[in-house]
């Protein structure tokens, strides 16, 4: 999947990291690559509120 960096805007590359276990139940995280550099990792639900912006 092709997403906006939430650091400069240009596209990045969103791939799935796994599954965490939460006090909520299991919660899947996934790794975002910017073409610039950016890295961030984190819950899927986070990050698609954050690069839909």
């Amino acid at each position: 999947m092709l997403f906006d960096c939430p650091e400069c805007g240009l596209p990045t590359t969103v791939s799935p990291r796994g599954r965490v276990l939460s006090t909520s139940g299991m919660v899947e995280h996934v790794d975002v690559h910017c073409v610039t550099g950016h890295r961030f990792t984190g819950p899927a639900e986070s990050l698609r509120v954050l690069l839909s912006r």
